[in-house]
């Protein structure tokens, strides 16, 4: 069997080949285009393992007014589909954001203020039935609280090291980055990442890097750019995390940067944006990894 991440180097060499020919007109993120972006909000993607599979937040397809979540595909010209409304995890009254696809497809986490959870929003997941998906259930462990649960993120071979965001008692501020690991096969309970990370402002979306010793994370500084910006964090010899630093202007805008992802390769860096040149009020850009990973 062919290893996915080149069965989607394939999908992206062409814009890998034009950017080794003509890197200056790559060293700014580029728009996904239409129709993944529309004139609403499309944002906080994540891929399927072989990059044919994008799950993202949407607003505004089919003829619906709230938020949900949205599927595409790419066809056999590598375009994307029209985006169509998960139905299954997207509610027709209650509000659905930040999709979360595990490695093997069979796990699809949001957020969601439905209710039959434990706070005012929470972390829910749906089980992959070989045809479609199951009505999300309330996730276990120590990640949902009576607070706001949300924006998680799962790193190591296992999954065995979650990172999510929470206004649970016991942070530096509103939203704040915690995490757990699997011990034994249980989640042990929730540890808040410290001050380097959170502050009395807010902090959300902390998405691990291929090894899991740095986290890009988005949040509203006053040394920002403007609106959200999105920062990283590096994990020290001691396990210690470092303080935010800024990813520059290379991703970040007077406008709001946010809820960062990668390619299944790990080769591009994904995010949503309110900058100008897009197609709506918050759009799908991306960037190669090499820019930023050094930073």
């Amino acid at each position: 069997m062919t290893d996915p991440k080149y069965l989607f180097f394939r999908v992206i060499n062409f814009t890998l080949f034009y950017a080794l020919l003509m890197p200056a007109a790559f060293s700014q993120p580029i728009n996904m285009g239409t129709p993944l972006n529309s004139n609403e909000i499309d944002a906080e993607p994540t891929f399927s393992v072989d990059g044919k599979t994008v799950y993202i937040n949407c607003v505004g397809r089919e003829g619906r007014t709230g938020s949900d979540i949205c599927v595409s595909y790419l066809d056999s010209n590598n375009v994307w589909t029209d985006p169509s409304v998960v139905k299954e995890v997207s509610s027709d009254v209650y509000s659905d954001f930040e999709p979360l696809l595990s490695p093997d497809g069979n796990q699809l986490y949001i957020m969601s203020d439905r209710p039959g959870g434990k706070g005012s929003m929470d972390i829910w997941v749906s089980d992959w039935m070989g045809s479609a998906w199951a009505e999300p259930r309330n996730l276990e462990g120590p990640f949902n609280t009576p607070y706001m649960d949300h924006c998680i993120y799962f790193t190591g071979e296992n999954w065995d090291k979650a990172y999510w965001t929470s206004t649970r008692p016991g942070g530096f501020g509103a939203n704040d980055i915690w995490s757990s690991e699997k011990v034994n096969g249980v989640w042990q309970d929730a540890v808040n990442l410290g001050p380097n990370v959170n502050s009395a402002l807010d902090e959300h979306h902390s998405l691990p890097s291929q090894d899991g010793k740095s986290l890009y994370i988005t949040a509203l500084r006053a040394d920002g750019y403007g609106g959200e910006d999105i920062y990283v964090s590096r994990q020290d010899s001691n396990g210690n995390w470092t303080e935010l630093v800024n990813l520059g202007p290379e991703v970040n805008t007077e406008t709001s940067d946010r809820c960062p992802a990668f390619s299944p390769d790990f080769s591009l860096f994904y995010f949503d944006s309110e900058r100008s040149g897009g197609h709506g009020e918050k759009d799908l850009w991306y960037i190669p990894y090499d820019k930023i990973k050094d930073i």
